[in-house]
């Protein structure tokens, strides 16, 4: 059972040309039978929950009649009366969403639970920090991997994600990434979407060169692509897998 709960908040300083905010943590469990012992836990502003909301408000408005959502504030937003009421909010709006699933695969759900950790990881990548960014990347994957099914393209596409942060390491990251790897290759063994299919090929390259890096066998994976090429698909001069998922994934 996928349960949501808002566990604490605390006032955070603006930085430069920034006003000071309350960040909300926001815990996510799949209690089955029992407390779930390894949740995960993001935080998150008003402002997120608040696009959440208008952005399910507009597709899906007579599931969300029930649902009512506090309005912006211009004054008092540090107020521990507010900042209840804004908790209780944001709980039942998370909890319907758990309880529904087109809410769950809405575009605005979608964007609330990983938009804020890939465009981070995209900014440390592009910093050449590729251990903070895998960092980042890992805490994404044990979010949407509580909320999605294990083959849904989002989780697919974050394993993907933390696969090519290594193959774009030089090496470095190979290692503590093999069994993220190991673990998109398992996933991928029933797939059959097109698309994702599209990913699964620059995946497999890249494997093959983390496989190299540690001096593994290689010769499953090249058999794998070997048999995708006589299914059709186009298997050699393919983007990096980490310009794959980008074009699967245009908006972030």
């Amino acid at each position: 059972m996928l349960k949501f709960e808002i566990v604490s908040s605390r006032t955070v300083e603006g930085g430069d040309n920034e006003k000071k905010f309350v960040a909300y943590m926001m815990q996510v469990r799949q209690d089955v039978g029992m407390l779930d012992p390894d949740p995960a836990n993001v935080e998150r502003r008003y402002t997120h929950f608040l696009d959440l909301y208008n952005g399910l408000k507009k597709e899906y408005p007579i599931l969300l009649n029930n649902i009512a959502f506090p309005r912006k504030m211009v004054m008092g937003n540090f107020e521990p009366n507010l900042i209840s009421t804004r908790c209780s909010a944001f709980e039942s709006l998370l909890n319907l969403i758990a309880s529904e699933s087109r809410l769950r695969d809405a575009p605005a759900t979608i964007s609330f639970f990983q938009d804020i950790e890939l465009k981070e990881a995209k900014r440390l990548l592009d910093e050449g920090k590729f251990d903070q960014a895998l960092s980042v990347l890992e805490s994404s994957f044990k979010l949407l991997n509580k909320v999605y099914t294990d083959r849904s393209r989002v989780v697919l596409s974050v394993l993907c994600r933390i696969v090519a942060c290594a193959g774009s390491s030089g090496g470095a990251l190979a290692g503590p990434v093999e069994r993220w790897a190991q673990l998109a290759l398992r996933r991928y063994e029933a797939v059959s979407d097109s698309d994702l299919l599209i990913i699964y090929i620059p995946l497999l390259h890249t494997c093959i060169s983390i496989w190299e890096t540690l001096g593994r066998d290689k010769s499953k994976l090249i058999e794998e692509l070997n048999g995708l090429r006589k299914r059709g698909m186009k298997v050699d001069s393919v983007p990096s897998l980490m310009d794959a998922v980008d074009d699967l994934n245009p908006t972030i």
